[in-house]
């Protein structure tokens, strides 16, 4: 999959996986979808999580630096997400979101996610 810049709240990516496939993607946010105009993310976190339902109390799937992300937030921020599926086969709300120590989250990714079980074990 390719990167994807985002300004505001992304549209939905929907995504299948098998289980404990390696899910290797790119979120980029760029300011105006403009890669020439350098911004910086330093001080905020990167979380993915996989959820049975945004409302769900616990996660299903739960990504962060060093355990399957990497985040580079300077010039044009990048997540890269390098992660195996470890979550039970399903239907699961994720999303990818950049939390700063105070102010309002940014979201880069989000969406349903099918994990098909995986045959050949």
């Amino acid at each position: 999959m390719t990167a994807q810049s985002i300004t505001q709240t992304p549209d939905p990516l929907n995504i299948q996986v098998r289980q404990n496939q390696e899910w290797a993607i790119t979120f980029s946010y760029c300011q105006n979808q403009d890669i020439t105009q350098p911004i910086s993310l330093a001080g905020y976190t990167p979380l993915l999580q996989f959820r049975t339902s945004a409302l769900a109390k616990t996660s299903s799937l739960s990504l962060t630096v060093g355990n399957g992300l990497t985040f580079n937030p300077t010039t044009c921020p990048q997540v890269q997400v390098s992660a195996g599926i470890t979550c039970a086969p399903g239907k699961y709300e994720w999303d990818l979101k950049l939390t700063p120590v105070s102010g309002e989250a940014i979201y880069l990714g989000r969406g349903i996610v099918q994990v098909d079980a995986e045959v050949s074990r």
